[in-house]
């Protein structure tokens, strides 16, 4: 299969827009979720939200140890504990900041076939479920540092900028 998708990348507008809800989940739904795994493992990642690949749907992909989680309108409806981790974002090459998130947290979605299902998660998938759903409410984990943190990757950023700019971010 092709991909007809590509990672956007900073500062592109796309990865700061709430998405919108999906009504209905069909076949269209499913080969966007077929893609979007396709284009998660070419670049290495483990977690891909819609808008990184140019979607305005509120869609998300997480490759777990038993399998790919596809997710449709996910949301976090509870959280417990607080963890430190050291995140990457594939729409933020080469840029790895320690973020505070909840320990726990607990998912409701729709899977790829419409059906509602519930997902408790903790630690890293935690983590990665907590970074997907802010993906899709436009909050980009830059957003979960302090100021400094982000005056100090300022020229990493500005790197991503030049590089999405001109189109030389590095695409599978």
């Amino acid at each position: 299969m092709r991909i007809g998708l590509r990672i956007h990348t900073w500062p592109e507008s796309i990865l700061r827009k709430k998405c919108k809800e999906v009504k209905i989940v069909d076949e269209r739904i499913e080969q966007l979720f077929e893609q979007m795994v396709l284009l998660m493992r070419a670049n290495k990642g483990i977690g891909l939200a819609a808008n990184q690949v140019g979607l305005d749907l509120r869609l998300v992909v997480i490759e777990t140890q038993t399998g790919i989680l596809k997710l449709v309108n996910p949301r976090i409806v509870k959280t417990e504990g607080r963890i430190d981790f050291i995140e990457g974002c594939l729409s933020f090459p080469g840029i790895e900041l320690k973020i505070k998130r909840a320990r726990r947290v607990r998912v409701s979605a729709l899977n790829e076939k419409g059906v509602a299902l519930d997902y408790q998660a903790e630690g890293m998938l935690a983590v990665v479920f907590q970074h997907e759903v802010d993906h899709i409410n436009g909050i980009p984990f830059i957003d979960r540092v302090s100021f400094w943190t982000r005056l100090k990757i300022r020229p990493l950023l500005k790197k991503i900028e030049k590089e999405t700019r001109y189109g030389m971010c590095e695409q599978k």
